[in-house]
Parts: structure tokens; C-alpha cells; sequence
């Protein structure tokens, strides 16, 4: 499978206007242990690399989770313990053929247990609230789409969907051939604006969460009109901090337009 990212770099062209050049890069997953990674967790053993790859391709040929279930005995430590349940998880949850949503609540949830990045947190409780909907547990279903509104709920969704923008300053994709010419601070330029560009990323998949969760919410409650009271009472049992709770509600009853263009 691949997938194609894009790098907006502005190159001068003189001192009165530049050139903004969009280099895209396409980027073969199967050929990078890193990026067949679901969790968002780094410092992976070779081994372990190895291993996963393995036993994902093996899935797909035999059909069935165990060669990633009999890992779990092989790869005890927290960050690759994670990484194997949620994997496990997204096979009962998700891979044809293969879709047990009992079993992937079970996987699901052991990989909640471990300390995960925000993103990964938020869309395990995605899956696992579709899992709990698919075995008709409405209530467990309500309740990780309220868990992932309240991580919602602390970054400032309010501006909009924002764009990427080109860097304003001379950004060089390598280093000139020349060290006398070299420009010692690309670098750090290079490291800022990457620093954008995930910060950008990272808003646009808080919004694309928040549209999702709502939608989510109100097809479990059915929209109805009595659902503020029961979803204040459930948030009042995840969290002790009440002020989300009326900007949830808020998100809960206004129109939800699709933040993206």
C-alpha cells in the first residue's frame, strides 16, 4: 500500500519573489517495519520488527490472529505488549473475514491499559465504542464516545480548519554541495516548520474526531431529547472536571457540519 506525503518548501529566486515548490513523496509501507506501526509508541526491538511483520503478513495468508495472539508470550515488554493488542484488536475489529467484536473490545481494551499518545487514545476508543455498538452494549458504546469528546474537549477546536501553509522563510531540502555556502541554520528552519506541519496534522484530526464522536453520540441516543441529563450524568462519572461538560453538550446539540473542505 502506499501513501503519499506532501512537503511545501519555499526556494528563492531572488530578492523579490520566490518559488514555492511541492515535493510529494510516495512511501511503500510494507517496506518500512516503522510505518506498519498502529500505536504511535517508538523504541521497538529489531526483533520484535521483525517478528510483527512477519505475523501481519501472516494474518493475511492464514486468515486468522494467532500468529500475532502467540507474540504476546514472545514480546513482554509495555510498549510492544501495546502495540500487539491494539494490532489484535483492529483484526477482530476491522480485517475481512476476521471481525469479532467481542474479541476486539477484550484487545481493545488491554491496550488502553498502557500509556498511549493522545491520538492513538482517542481512536482506540473510536474502535472500541463501533465494537461495543456492533454487540447492541449501547451504553459502553456512549460511554468511550463521551471518553474521546472529553479528550476532545481541552485543545481549542474553534478556529476552523486550518491549512498548510508554506514555510516564509528559505527552507533547502539538502545541504549545499559547498560548506562555505552551507546556510548552518536550515536545519533548525527544517526541524520548525516540521514542527508545523505535525501541529497542523494533529488539529486536523482533532476536528475529524470531534465530527466522527458526535455523529456517534447522537446515532446511539437516537437524538433524544432527553439524552442531556443521562450524557451530563455519564460524564460526571469519567471525570471530575465539569467545565467540559457544557461545550460537549454544546457539540452535542448544534448542527455538526464537516469541518474539513
Amino acid at each position: 500500500m502506499n501513501t503519499k506525503t506532501k512537503m511545501i518548501i519555499n526556494i528563492p529566486m531572488n530578492s523579490a519573489r520566490s518559488l514555492t515548490v511541492v515535493v510529494f513523496f510516495a512511501v511503500a509501507l510494507h517496506f518500512s517495519s516503522a510505518l506498519a506501526i498502529h500505536s504511535g509508541l517508538s523504541g521497538f526491538s529489531s526483533d520484535f520488527l521483525r517478528d510483527y511483520n512477519a505475523a501481519q503478513q501472516r494474518v493475511n495468508e492464514s486468515k486468522s490472529a494467532e500468529p500475532l495472539l502467540a507474540l504476546l508470550a514472545k514480546h513482554t515488554n509495555a510498549t510492544e505488549t501495546a502495540e500487539l493488542e491494539l494490532s489484535i484488536g483492529l483484526v477482530y475489529g476491522q480485517r475481512t473475514g476476521l471481525v469479532d467484536p467481542a474479541k476486539a473490545v477484550v484487545h481493545f481494551t488491554a491496550a488502553l491499559r498502557y500509556e498511549l499518545p493522545e491520538r492513538t487514545y482517542i481512536e482506540i476508543l473510536m474502535w472500541r465504542g463501533n465494537s461495543q455498538e456492533q454487540l447492541k452494549k449501547t451504553t459502553e458504546a456512549l460511554r468511550d464516545y463521551l471518553r474521546a469528546l472529553l479528550a476532545c474537549s481541552y485543545y481549542d477546536l474553534s478556529g476552523g480548519w486550518p491549512e498548510l501553509q508554506p514555510s516564509k522563510v528559505q527552507i533547502y531540502l539538502s545541504r549545499a554541495p559547498n560548506p562555505k555556502k552551507d546556510d548552518p541554520e536550515n536545519a533548525e528552519r527544517m526541524r520548525d516548520y516540521n514542527r508545523y506541519r505535525k501541529s497542523i496534522d494533529f488539529q486536523q484530526f482533532m476536528l475529524m474526531q470531534r465530527y466522527y464522536l458526535v455523529e456517534a453520540v447522537k446515532r446511539v441516543t437516537n437524538e433524544r431529547s432527553g439524552d442531556r441529563a443521562e450524557i451530563m450524568e455519564m460524564l460526571g462519572t469519567l471525570t471530575p472536571d465539569s467545565s467540559r461538560f457544557g461545550l460537549i453538550c454544546d457539540w452535542l446539540k448544534s448542527e455538526n457540519k464537516r469541518p474539513w473542505p
